[in-house]
């Protein structure tokens, strides 16, 4: 079993989650043990051998086909991206009819300052 200090945890975090997938780790706080990290099957199995049930929050979703999740990021056109297939409807909708066609040439001209010295 891998050993990480609390500060290891603020600097290592990726490295944590890789060896958190092989096996348990514990965090020290002061040289002493404070908690143990898991991976989430290890935790499932460890509620089942025990009689519990799981929270939801350690039960992953059912993916769907073709699924697309959008996280947080206000779309600077005004879009709703929550339903992003109605996203997309919309926004073919406003291309073919060139109501927003300003608002696309602003936040163009936007991406372009910032990504203007990338090349492909």
């Amino acid at each position: 079993m891998q050993v990480f200090s609390s500060l290891d945890l603020q600097q290592k975090t990726g490295e944590i989650q890789r060896a958190v997938v092989r096996e348990p780790v514990v965090v020290t706080s002061h040289g002493k043990p404070r908690s143990v990290m898991m991976s989430v099957e290890e935790y499932r199995r460890l509620k089942a051998i025990a009689g519990e049930p799981v929270p939801d929050e350690a039960i992953a979703p059912p993916r769907t086909r073709n699924a697309v999740t959008v996280r947080g990021i206000d779309d600077p056109l005004g879009y709703d991206v929550s339903d992003f297939d109605a996203a997309v409807r919309q926004m073919l909708d406003d291309v073919r009819s060139g109501s927003k066609r300003a608002a696309v040439q602003a936040e163009l001209a936007r991406v372009r300052k910032l990504f203007g010295r990338c090349r492909t």
